[in-house]
């Protein structure tokens, strides 16, 4: 089982030696949602065809759930000592690839003869778990996140992505007022919030309370700068978040939540 993993992930870390870590832009929304589709096609395929195989038998094991999800603790733990570019790695992208396999390969295995009453809980868990798991990694390459400073004099669209380039968005914004709630004995700012335009429609923000734009895609006010002789505020700066997979993922996550609470309540 472990020489197999490994025979699995060391060409992934020898491409991240080499290359460096992947750009997933070109896995954007339609190709991401296309390659879901046709690995869970294919799966099925597998499965249907070769479900008594071995190696399929071995992929879709219990062994193989304990070996991914060790890995996966591993790996996560590591990220958190290393940083965040762990996680956008070769070798973790690939190890969430086997995981989301595995978990497909199981699900359809278990719906072949499944039966609500006795198996919803388990249906629940790795449903839910699959669907967070595809969500957080297809996902990723929809994901976006820009930076804006928003001024009084005129509306305007454009933003700056994290590597500094600058991209327009589909609407304008606009500062029309700016509020600093300040400490009464220091002087110093608490809260801050904002009225801006939106396409010429007045929003409200503040600090840790964004504004939605649409499903998946928020503001948050970051930051201000306020001219040093009269105070006043020039300017504020916009974090704008674009997450088109965060509701699956949340969904995921409740399926798996139910799922454990059913489980829970058996053993009652």
């Amino acid at each position: 089982m472990w020489k197999g993993l490994t025979a699995y992930l060391l060409p992934f870390v020898l491409l991240q030696v080499w290359a460096g870590s992947p750009h997933l832009e070109w896995l954007a929304f339609p190709l991401n949602g296309a390659l879901v589709v046709a690995a869970t096609a294919l799966l099925y395929v597998c499965e249907r065809e070769w479900g008594r195989r071995h190696w399929v038998a071995t992929l879709r094991s219990a062994r193989m759930a304990c070996s991914l999800l060790i890995l996966t603790l591993a790996a996560c733990l590591w990220g958190g000592v290393r940083g965040a570019e762990v996680f956008a790695s070769w070798p973790f992208v690939a190890l969430m690839v086997a995981l989301m396999a595995h978990l497909t390969l199981l699900l359809i295995h278990r719906l072949t003869h499944a039966s609500w009453r006795r198996d919803g809980a388990f249906l629940l868990v790795h449903g839910g778990l699959w669907l967070a798991l595809v969500s957080g990694t297809a996902g990723a390459a929809d994901a976006s996140e820009w930076r804006a400073l928003v001024g009084r004099d005129t509306a305007d669209t454009k933003v700056y992505d994290t590597r500094g380039w600058m991209e327009r968005l589909p609407y304008q914004l606009q500062l029309e007022e700016f509020r600093v709630e300040t400490h009464a004995s220091t002087g110093k700012p608490t809260q801050y919030a904002a009225t801006l335009l939106l396409d010429g429609r007045p929003i409200e923000l503040a600090v840790n309370d964004p504004y939605t734009v649409r499903p998946g895609e928020e503001l948050y006010l970051m930051s201000y700068q306020s001219d040093e002789e009269t105070g006043e505020v020039l300017y504020c700066v916009l974090q704008i978040v674009r997450e088109p997979w965060k509701y699956p993922l949340l969904a995921g996550i409740v399926l798996l939540l139910a799922g454990v609470g059913v489980m829970l309540l058996k053993l009652k």
